[in-house]
C-alpha cells in the first residue's frame, strides 16, 4: 500500500466519521425541536395573549420546516453511509450528486476509441483541443471526462490519470430524490 493510498483511506474514514457525527447531531437536534415544539404547544392551552399565540404559531411552523430540512439532511447522510459505492460518488461541477471515474490515458483513448493516445495527450495540454477532441468522441456510457489543469512532469504525463464524471439517477422512491 502507497503513501497515497494510506492517506487516502485515512481521509476516507475520517469523512465517514465525520458524516456520522454530523447525523448525530442532527438526530440531537431533531429531539430538541421535538420538545420544544411540544413546549410551545402547551402554552396553546393556557391563557395567551393573541399577539404571543400567533408568535407561537409563527415559531411552530418555523420549527416544522426546519425539522423536515433536518429529516432530508439526515436521509442523505444515511444513504450516503450505507452507499455501496460510496467511494465513487462525487458533486460534480453543477453541485449534483455524480459518480466518478479515474483512468489513465491509455485507458480512457482505448474506451473513447481515439486510434492514438498521444493525440490524447497532445489535447490534455490545450483546453480547446480536449474539448473538441471530447465533443468528437463522447462517452458511451455519459462520463464528461474532465480536462487536467495541472502541470505535468513526463511521468504524468504518461501515468496521467483524467477523472470523469457522470449524474447520478436515483431509484424512484429512494430517499435522495
Amino acid at each position: 500500500m502507497t503513501i497515497i493510498d494510506r492517506e487516502f483511506d485515512r481521509l476516507a474514514q475520517s469523512v465517514h466519521q465525520t458524516l456520522i457525527t454530523h447525523q448525530q447531531q442532527l438526530q440531537q437536534q431533531q429531539a430538541q425541536i421535538k420538545s420544544l415544539t411540544q413546549l410551545l404547544n402547551s402554552c396553546r392551552n393556557t391563557t395567551v395573549e393573541p399577539h404571543s399565540l400567533s408568535a407561537i404559531d409563527r415559531l411552530t411552523e418555523l420549527l416544522d420546516l426546519h425539522q423536515q430540512g433536518n429529516d432530508r439532511v439526515c436521509s442523505i447522510l444515511t444513504t450516503l453511509t450505507q452507499a455501496k459505492d460510496a467511494e465513487v460518488l462525487t458533486i460534480d461541477s453543477q453541485g449534483e450528486m455524480a459518480t466518478s471515474l479515474k483512468l489513465e490515458l491509455t485507458q480512457l483513448a482505448q474506451r473513447l476509441g481515439i486510434e492514438s493516445v498521444t493525440k490524447l495527450s497532445k489535447a490534455a495540454h490545450r483546453i480547446s483541443e480536449w474539448s473538441k477532441l471530447m465533443s468528437a468522441h463522447p462517452d458511451a456510457d455519459g462520463y464528461q471526462w474532465q480536462f487536467p489543469g495541472f502541470k505535468r512532469g513526463f511521468y504524468h504525463n504518461t501515468r496521467l490519470q483524467i477523472v470523469g464524471t457522470k449524474p447520478v439517477a436515483f431509484a424512484a422512491g429512494s430517499s435522495l430524490n
